[in-house]
């Protein structure tokens, strides 16, 4: 995929697709979107931005995760490189005292949940046992 980047840093340029035409989907997987999907990410795209990058809607990039093993990886690493973009933003932030880390955080939180969410998990393991007072008297006498 000969995707335009930014000469000076050396990022691409969603939206700037304009040469591969407009509407319309691509009808087939390519390959080399592997790489492209990992690159593209990398720099704190999530999935749904790669899709609009290439043109395709965001359930196809997961029907190609199903069908093609070596895309699933790569969009894997994808979300991995992602969440490496946005967590070295919140490090710069706090070092440097400067930028906003409340959207950083959210985003985090909604790209890796795994390590960022706010939700715990406790299991249980043994019995409980209830113990329960029959015939409760009441003296209200007084």
């Amino acid at each position: 995929m000969s995707d335009e980047q930014d000469d000076k840093t050396g990022q691409f340029l969603p939206g700037n697709n304009a040469s591969k035409g407009t509407g319309g989907r691509r009808s087939t997987y390519d390959p080399s979107y592997c790489g492209d999907v990992i690159d593209f990410m990398a720099q704190g795209y999530s999935v749904t931005a790669f899709a609009g990058h290439i043109r395709v809607a965001r359930s196809t990039i997961y029907e190609w995760a199903k069908a093609h093993p070596e895309f699933s990886d790569a969009l894997n690493v994808g979300q991995a490189a992602s969440g490496l973009w946005w967590e070295n933003l919140l490090r710069k932030n706090a070092q440097e005292g400067e930028g906003n880390a409340t959207p950083v955080i959210f985003a985090l939180k909604n790209r890796a949940a795994d390590d960022w969410r706010d939700k715990q998990t406790v299991e249980h393991q043994g019995g409980l046992s209830i113990n329960l007072v029959d015939n409760f008297v009441s003296d209200n006498s007084e």
